[in-house]
């Protein structure tokens, strides 16, 4: 046995049965191991695409996804992935190979302190310098990974450990969850009740830490009872599965949306980032005078923006059910008054929305209507793209599950393919949908071919305007004009045939929905190119 053949028995001793990856200097030891354990090798032509499968996985199931990539600016290239999983709490494993240690620093090929480069955006970032120690590096990088606030974590492997003899390990149990369900003292449990039995319009906004902590049955339970008004920062994971009358779609949007939060009188900030989406807790992002709840299962990220009325470190699960019983104790009424003048503002910003839509040729608005035609509760639906991402929010969202899949609160664009490869991995028989921007969709687009050789198959829907089109719609605004902000027709349906998948073009409104359904029962990826006119969902 190998240090390479040890590190992939403790990988799959960790639940892992496939690793995305890019072949290249310091892999050839490990790529073997996983060849004669079994375990899947997803290659791309892009390390980017493979660090988003990872991460994407992550934020998928909850569970750490693993990538491999080579030395060097191919280690630079996977950061992209590792930032995203940073930005949102996702589970991941980065895993670079490396020259040997004897010559580390001495120039050899690619000389590059990955860890280094790794650390400020990972949660664990070690060197593997002996194959006896890769059972306690696995392990402290899995339960980094997992515990608290979920994240990444690097290890850096080099050829010379990899290479070396090593003994089979003492099996342990592996790292799982590691105190992630955290319940809040009694006291300040109580102080929260006294906080919403004292406000006349509260608002709860969930964000990607109720969905790490698995809170979606302990959300809708409480926003059912006490008749409370939900929201979620635009591309955070949703805590959302199912369409429930309390939700009121999403904060934070550039094309704005129903004034909610500077109405509030008191606002839950449940897992959710202090940041500009809910106004930095500031007003006249929230009223003067707003009360603030902040709970969160990292106690750091309590101390980020403003100060709060009532921080409270716990699991947001296991905090709901906490004040859930707290309020029944006290006999909260519901807040059916509030609830239904939010609602009616949310409608109310939906029709102004639609009664904006251009009326000329394709419109984006035809494509949200084919899915909504399309989309079933089975389907994985992964969504990269600005403007077309606007159009999705304001029309089509109306609960936040977690098979829904956006760029995360980085606001990255360019993961889609790899998410949707990721999707497939996560979910074999579900129908697979990606609804992809035009620029978005070129950033990997080469690793269409790879997705059609391996038979990850899924439909994807680019909406082409021929422009970045929320920086044209400022540009034009500002200057008159945009600047580099416009890009030039390409034929998505052609490229895709060239890496061997579907192609379709779209002519009419009326053959959207008919194409999806045509791709999702092929066996290859199918790439439907629609040619839409530029406009962003803004009333007026």
């Amino acid at each position: 046995m190998t240090g390479a053949d040890l590190f992939v028995s403790e990988l799959q001793a960790r639940g892992v049965t496939w690793i995305s990856a890019l072949c290249g200097n310091g892999l050839d030891p490990l790529l073997g191991a996983c060849r004669r354990a079994g375990v899947r090798l997803v290659d791309t032509r892009n390390e980017q695409t493979a660090a988003y499968m990872a991460e994407c996985w992550g934020r998928l199931t909850r569970r750490v996804g693993v990538c491999a990539v080579s030395s060097g600016v191919a280690h630079a290239n996977a950061m992209t992935g590792v930032l995203n999983a940073a930005f949102d709490g996702a589970p991941m494993l980065l895993i670079t190979g490396a020259g040997p240690l004897a010559t580390t620093g001495m120039g050899h090929f690619q000389d590059l302190d990955h860890a280094a480069l790794a650390a400020p955006a990972c949660k664990y970032a070690r060197v593997v310098d002996a194959p006896e120690r890769i059972p306690q590096l696995m392990h402290e990088a899995f339960a980094a990974a997992l515990s608290g606030r979920p994240g990444p974590a690097h290890l850096t492997l080099p050829m010379c450990v990899q290479n070396a003899p090593a003994r089979e390990a003492i099996r342990r149990p592996a790292a799982g969850e590691a105190l992630t369900r955290c319940a809040a003292p009694e006291a300040l449990v109580e102080r929260a009740a006294a906080l919403l039995s004292e406000a006349e319009r509260p608002l709860l906004v969930a964000g990607s830490g109720a969905y790490y902590a698995g809170a979606e049955e302990a959300l809708a339970a409480f926003a059912g009872e006490m008749a409370l008004p939900v929201a979620v920062p635009i591309w955070d994971r949703g805590a959302v599965p199912a369409d429930i009358p309390q939700f009121m779609g999403v904060l934070g949007a550039a094309t704005g949306g129903p004034r909610l939060l500077p109405d509030a009188d008191l606002v839950i900030l449940l897992g959710a980032a202090c940041d500009y989406r809910v106004g930095y807790l500031r007003p006249p992002g929230i009223a003067p005078e707003a009360r603030i709840l902040r709970v969160d299962v990292d106690p750091a990220r309590l101390r980020t923006g403003g100060a709060a009325d009532l921080a409270i470190s716990a699991d947001p699960g296991t905090f709901l059910g906490q004040l859930r019983r707290a309020a029944a104790e006290r006999r909260i009424a519901p807040f059916e008054a509030w609830l239904a003048a939010a609602r009616h503002r949310r409608l109310a910003h939906r029709r102004a929305v639609l009664a904006a839509a251009s009326r000329d040729g394709i419109r984006a608005l035809h494509i949200i209507e084919a899915l909504a035609q399309t989309l079933t509760d089975e389907s994985a639906f992964v969504l990269d793209g600005g403007c077309i991402g606007q159009w999705f929010h304001q029309v089509l969202c109306d609960r936040y599950p977690a098979r829904l899949l956006t760029c995360g609160a980085s606001g990255v664009i360019g993961f889609g393919i790899a998410g949707a490869m990721a999707a497939r991995l996560a979910r074999p028989d579900a129908p697979v949908l990606l609804l992809s921007g035009d620029g978005s969709m070129t950033f990997t687009i080469a690793d269409i071919e790879c997705a059609t050789r391996q038979r990850l198959p899924f439909v994807a829907i680019v909406a082409d305007d021929q422009s970045w089109g929320i920086v044209e719609t400022g540009h034009r605004k500002r200057f008159g004009e945009p600047i580099a902000s416009h890009l030039g027709p390409i034929r998505f349906d052609l490229v895709a045939e060239g890496f061997g998948a579907r192609g379709v073009a779209i002519h009419r409104p009326e053959e959207i929905a008919p194409a999806i359904r045509e791709g999702l029962a092929a066996d290859r990826p199918t790439v439907i190119h629609v040619p839409i006119t530029t406009a962003m969902p803004v009333p007026g």
